[in-house]
């Protein structure tokens, strides 16, 4: 992966310019939306699910660009395989927590890196709405970002009616606490599951992005 400032055709082949170019469009379209939310919005971005990764990438590196600081709930990708993608586009790491729940549902061994956020297997969602509430006090005051990028992968493991109340508890929570400047983005996959928590998600959301398959 190259960085989405420049593109060196001669040195990609096609599925490095494919992925280039779609991280490229998408961080256009992210850049455009994005900077006409006010700083407390809660956003729903759909995303295909051939591009999720592209996705997830273009929406961390677009928020840091404008300065936020942010948390990126991983439920889909190990700790070390998000950094590297990350560290890959130039992204400041140390703007970013990153909640390594892909490897917590896995039980596989956990990372030791400041910018990890390890958390038991077994965690609910009481939990984590709990360790997001930290976390964000942590990164001090300024404009901050949640991002959440797979409500699907987190229903693996808890009901389909705990992960409905997860994101009406996490802003009534966040307001609750005064935290102000906080975007809450959700990421959501194109598919029949992701449509019901868009469906609950939409009393929401101040803004609905749909990002299309760029091929």
């Amino acid at each position: 992966m190259h960085s989405l400032n420049t593109i060196n055709y001669e040195k990609i082949g096609k599925e490095n310019l494919k992925r280039t170019l779609i991280l490229r469009e998408y961080h256009r379209v992210l850049n455009e939306r994005l900077k006409i939310l006010e700083k407390d919005s809660v956003v729903v971005i759909e995303t295909p699910a051939e591009n999720y990764l592209e996705a997830n990438i273009s929406s961390i590196k677009t928020m840091i660009d404008k300065g936020y600081k942010g948390i990126f709930l991983s439920f889909q990708r190990p700790f070390r395989n998000i950094y590297n993608f990350l560290e890959r586009e130039n992204i400041n790491l140390d703007s970013l927590y990153i909640v390594d729940c892909a490897t917590a549902f896995s039980k596989s061994v956990q990372e030791k890196n400041p910018r990890c956020i390890n958390i038991n297997p077994n965690v609910n969602v009481n939990e984590m709405v709990y360790i997001i509430l930290k976390s964000l006090k942590n990164l001090g005051m300024g404009k901050r970002f949640v991002f959440i990028d797979s409500l699907t992968t987190f229903s693996l493991h808890e009901t389909f009616t705990e992960i409905l109340r997860f994101p009406e508890l996490l802003i009534n929570t966040i307001k609750r606490e005064n935290i102000d400047n906080v975007k809450l983005v959700f990421n959501v996959a194109k598919d029949l599951t992701g449509r019901r928590y868009v469906e609950n998600l939409n009393m929401y959301a101040n803004d609905y992005i749909h990002l299309g398959l760029c091929t």
